[in-house]
């Protein structure tokens, strides 16, 4: 293995995650993984790395590291925040670093979170197929104890980066708008209990603007507005979905992300479409969001396409 970096700095946001652990529902372990898949895949594709290699997911900034080696690695996600010896690089960008270099990624100007990629993945054990840390279930990371990555950590990649490459960016229109000003759509996908919930429920959540809470993280993103008057059928708990929007008693949707409980009672609207929760995931505390009904069809065939776009074996 090759020693790549070794942490100088970091906050408890900072960790080891890939796409997440999928099967393992049904033994109350949750799906984990990157919270903005969107940037996670676009971190890997700039190095030809595997599909859905480890990265490094850092939030708010506050991560401090030197390069051990020479090598390529790649910055997404939150904007305007990365360094190289104080001086910045171009995010959502391959960029060459010498040895002793020293990378920051600081507080973003626009986003949250920033994916680090290496050159074939950053080396980690599997628990139950994933090297994704969750530090509530104990699982993933760098020592498979579900702690996040902290000063003196030594980071190794696959393999070694080849200097022949060049420095690529991606395309502009492929990135995302974080702009905090504007209202972000989130479509939604009505679910089999939509039809519970009473005309003027509907009405409310889609003509309502909603503002993301400051108790929100990678478990799920609570909404402040309008509330909305859940149905009184009781509900057997059941299996929680990616993008779920639930209705608590309080009247205040929360939309479920990777790091969910397995199961929950409360009943649900539906879900979110699976490209807008990436741009969700980068949304800070007091941003404005709408619904919007949606069908299920276009929006899933519109993610599968973009995933064959990073399935595609490197050149």
């Amino acid at each position: 293995m090759n020693k790549v970096l070794t942490l100088l700095k970091t906050n408890a946001l900072t960790s080891i995650q890939d796409i997440g652990r999928f099967g393992y529902a049904h033994l109350g372990i949750t799906q984990g993984g990157v919270a903005d898949e969107y940037s996670f895949h676009w971190a890997n594709k700039l190095l030809d790395n595997p599909f859905a290699s480890s990265v490094i997911e850092t939030s708010l900034g506050g991560l401090e590291a030197e390069f051990e080696q020479d090598s390529w690695f790649a910055v997404t996600g939150a904007l305007d925040n990365v360094y190289l010896d104080d001086v910045m690089v171009p995010n959502w960008s391959r960029v060459w670093a010498k040895r002793g270099q020293r990378l920051s990624v600081r507080m973003p100007r626009t986003g949250l979170r920033n994916y680090i990629a290496l050159p074939a993945g950053i080396n980690a054990p599997l628990h139950h197929g994933s090297a994704s840390t969750v530090t509530k279930d104990r699982l993933g990371g760098l020592y498979s104890d579900g702690q996040g990555l902290k000063a003196g950590d030594e980071v190794c990649c696959v393999a070694p980066s080849l200097k022949q490459c060049k420095p690529i960016s991606v395309a502009p229109k492929f990135l995302p708008d974080f702009a905090p000003t504007s209202i972000m759509p989130l479509r939604l996908l009505p679910g089999s209990q939509h039809a519970l919930f009473d005309q003027n429920a509907t009405q409310t959540l889609f003509e309502s603007t909603y503002s993301v809470g400051s108790q929100s993280n990678k478990m799920g993103y609570q909404l402040t507005g309008s509330p909305l008057t859940a149905p009184h059928q009781h509900l057997i708990s059941e299996p929680i979905a990616l993008g779920a929007v639930q209705v608590p008693p309080s009247g205040q949707p929360i939309i479920m992300l990777c790091e969910r409980q397995t199961i929950g009672g409360y009943h649900k609207l539906g879900t979110i479409a699976r490209l807008d929760l990436a741009k969700l995931a980068q949304a800070k505390p007091g941003t404005k969001v709408q619904f919007i009904q949606s069908d299920v069809n276009p929006c899933l065939s519109e993610y599968k396409n973009w995933l064959k776009f990073f399935q595609k074996e490197a050149p």
